[in-house]
Parts: structure tokens; sequence; C-alpha cells
């Protein structure tokens, strides 16, 4: 297919390689400051489901590699590589069936957009936690959002879903339609061999009341916080959700370059009352004598992502890896060591201990989603100067490379997926094996991104490559 017969089937925009405007639509294509080395031969801007299906046939009848772009919002630069790059930007549309506690949104409707109409209707949904990520690969990936600990994994809240196969057919895919493609949605990340075009997703009823509190600690600390945090872990109920932050102060406080472990107790609870009785018996297993402590403060999800987002500058560089766990002493220690090393200020880390009333410490409904441990930590490296890059991914790989005795695994959302063997970590051997054989089935010839992960992430620093 030439692409000038392309051009006539796409409702959006074509911009080839070299055209006017392709520089800026490849700059922007990623949210990573750290951009891929990769540089498509065309990026297509789809408008409609139709858009999405010949865009894959132009892709297979020329060759070419396909990679979709929900948001851009990704740790990885999965979402940008050689071949055809699918921008599905214009895919934002939310609708809500009130009475079905049903939605229907596209792949690139953000956690902060869907989570303000979803509170207008009185509803919610396990929205990931930084606004600016689109539906697409937060749900691909698993989803693991606000509130997890009662509604589980966002994935296992779509009902279906419309999937573009590498053939440019669309089908619909549920637990009874398609399933074998349902299950690999479900968790699968860059490995799932499709386009999704539209996600009907299970609505849960919003919190009557929601609000957070925290304790902040010298970095120094850190042991001692984490044995609370062990005690609590079992005690706290589902809705109660504990997590350490492990970073420098905000600038505007002018504590300069000190590093604090602050533990952020995130409650969806049925009245302020019992919000603050929680809050209440957190604070008396706490260690004594925290630094601040800030009063039980309610919260809606746009506050929440307005304080969050803070934390993650658009344009900033970034280097992510996460891992699983069972050993919280050992994890939080690791990653408190890393943020104290930390070549950059901006960067921290988030560790989180899931008790046994987690829906999170249950075992997973059958699905691609196949890796999760009782313990989380992610590492987020973030700086500003491309001279930085060596000195910062050393320091990621490096820091991560000492906690790998007690790794079980991976979440694909945060893994840093340019080291070899870190997508298998994300996955069981039985489901990376069946995720294998059903790409062979749905995408003979390897069109998708995913198959060929190693070839798309952001590259290693030429120091670490040999590494």
């Amino acid at each position: 297919m030439h692409i000038e017969d392309l051009r006539i089937q796409i409702g959006g925009d074509v911009i080839a390689e070299g055209e006017a405007g392709f520089t800026d639509a490849h700059e922007g294509f990623v949210w990573n400051g750290r951009k891929p080395q990769a540089t498509p031969r065309v990026i297509i801007r789809a408008t409609s489901t139709a858009d999405v299906q010949a865009a894959v046939r132009y892709a297979a009848a020329n060759g070419y590699r396909v990679s979709a772009r929900s948001g851009g919002h990704n740790w990885s630069g999965i979402a940008l590589q050689d071949g055809v790059a699918l921008d599905l930007s214009a895919l934002n549309a939310v609708s809500i069936n009130r009475l079905a506690r049903v939605a229907e949104v596209g792949p690139a409707v953000k956690n902060l957009d869907l989570s303000v109409v979803l509170t207008a209707e009185g509803l919610a949904f396990p929205v990931g936690h930084c606004g600016d990520v689109a539906m697409g690969g937060y749900l691909i990936g698993g989803g693991f959002g606000w509130n997890e600990g009662t509604w589980g994994p966002a994935c296992h809240l779509i009902e279906k879903a419309e999937v573009v196969l590498a053939d440019g057919s669309a089908v619909m895919v549920s637990a009874t339609e398609h399933a074998d493609i349902f299950w690999a949605l479900r968790g699968a990340g860059p490995l799932f061999f499709g386009v999704v075009t539209r996600f009907w997703l299970r609505l849960m009823p919003l919190p009557p009341a929601m609000a957070v509190t925290t304790w902040t600690y010298p970095l120094a600390r850190t042991a001692e916080v984490t044995a609370s945090l062990k005690r609590l872990a079992n005690v706290l109920p589902s809705y109660a959700e504990v997590s350490l932050s492990l970073a420098a102060a905000p600038p505007h406080l002018g504590l300069g370059e000190a590093k604090f472990a602050t533990v952020i107790l995130s409650v969806y609870g049925g009245s302020l009352t019992e919000i603050t009785g929680i809050a209440r018996n957190v604070g008396d297993l706490l260690p004594e004598a925290p630094l601040t402590t800030m009063p039980v403060t309610p919260f809606d999800f746009a506050t929440l992502y307005s304080i969050v987002d803070q934390s993650f500058p658009d344009g900033a560089r970034y280097g992510v890896d996460c891992l699983w766990s069972q050993d919280a002493d050992t994890t939080f220690a690791g990653l408190a060591r890393m943020v104290a090393e930390a070549p950059s200020p901006m960067s921290n880390a988030i560790g989180v201990i899931y008790g046994r009333n987690s829906a999170l410490a249950r075992d997973l409904p059958d699905a691609a989603l196949s890796v999760i441990g009782p313990v989380c930590g992610i590492v987020h490296g973030t700086w500003t100067n491309p001279q930085d890059d060596t000195a910062n991914l050393a320091w990621l790989r490096d820091g991560m490379d000492q906690l790998s005795p007690v790794i079980i695994g991976r979440y694909v959302g945060h893994a840093d997926l340019a080291r070899p063997g870190w997508m298998d970590d994300c996955h069981t051997a039985h489901a990376r094996e069946r995720i294998i054989a059903l790409a062979r089935t749905y995408d003979p010839q390897g069109i998708f991104a995913g198959r060929h992960v190693r070839d798309a992430v952001v590259p290693q620093s030429p120091a670490l490559a040999a590494e």
C-alpha cells in the first residue's frame, strides 16, 4: 500500500519522515524528556477505529512494525519506535452509563479526566497514581491505582474491549468473546498483540469520604518506620492505604537536599469521623517524634493529582525501575540507600506493603497479569540535564542490582525495560509462554512493538551498553 492511498483512507493526519510537522510530532510523542532514538517512517494520528485499522493494514503491507501511543506518558519509551508510530490521543471520549455503572472510554482518556467525570456522577474507578497517564497503557499493563486494596488491579474491571488485530480486523473481546485475547489484554503490557480502541469499565460507588494524612521522619529512621508499617499492614482495613515516600522535601520548604521518609495514609471511608479514628490509630503505631505531621485532610481525586504530579514535572528526564518482594526490611533499606546516594535531588522512591486484608494479597484472577508480591518498591530517577544521563542510569541500575536477591518480579508499567530479562520478570513463565503463543497466532508477522521490546525501549547510554 502506498502512503498516498493511506492518506485517502485516514480521517486524521499522516506525517511521513521529513515532512513538515514531523519533527514536532516526533518530539512530542513520548512524555519522558529522555527520548528513544527510534525514528518512525510515518506518524499517524488516528481519529477512529477505522483509522487504526487502515494504519495497521498499511504497516503490514509494507513490512513495518506498529507502536501505539495512548497518552505518551510512559517511562520506557516503548510507544515510539521505527516503522509506524500510531497516535491514539484523539480517541479520548468518555460515556457513562450511571445505572449500569459502566464507562465506555477511549484509550487516550487520562486518569485525571476520567476521575473528574466519574466524581461528578458519584462513581469511581481505580485510576492510576499519575493524572496524565492514559487508560490504554495503564489498563493493558495491569493498572495499580488508588484504592487498589479494595478494588484490586484496574485491568480486572474491564468488562470488554474493542481490539484491532494485526490483520486489520476489529473484534470485541470479553470473558465470552475471544476470551484468549481478553486474557492477554489484562496485563500483557507491551507484549500485547493488538491495539485497543475502546474499553468498557465496571465502576464503583464513590466513597463517601476520602482523606489523607502524613508523618515525616529523617531518612535515617527508615528502618524504624518500616517496622511500624509491617505491623500496620495486617491490621488496617483494605480501604486504608499506607505508602512510604522517600525523597527530598519540596524546594519551596527551603530544606535544601535533605532527604526524608514520609508515611502517607490515604483512606477511602464511610465518613470523616471514621477516617480520623483510623489516622489516630496509625499515628499511635508509628515511631514517636515525627518531624512533621499533616492532619487529616479531605481530598478528591483531582486534588490528589495536583499534589502527586508535582513530583513528575513535564520535560524532566526519567529512568525508572521497580520490584515485587517479600522482604520489606531489605527492600525499603535499599530504596532509602538509593535515595540518599542519588545524583539528582529530584529522584525519589515509593514503598508499599500489602497486608492480608488487601485485594492484592489474594490470588489474582486468571489473566496475563500474573506476577505480584506483598511488598512493592518503585524508584523514579529524575533529572534535567542530558549530560547527567550516564551517572543517573548507573545509579539506578546499580541500586536495583543490589536489591536483586529479594526481587521476585516486576510491574511492567514501571520496569526498566531497556535491561535484558526485565520484561521476563513481569510475567510468570506460564503466562509469558501463553502470551507468546497467542501473539504467534494473532500477529504472525510480529508487527506490534512489544514483540521486539528490547529494540524499542529508551536506549542505554554508551557507557552502560556493555553491562
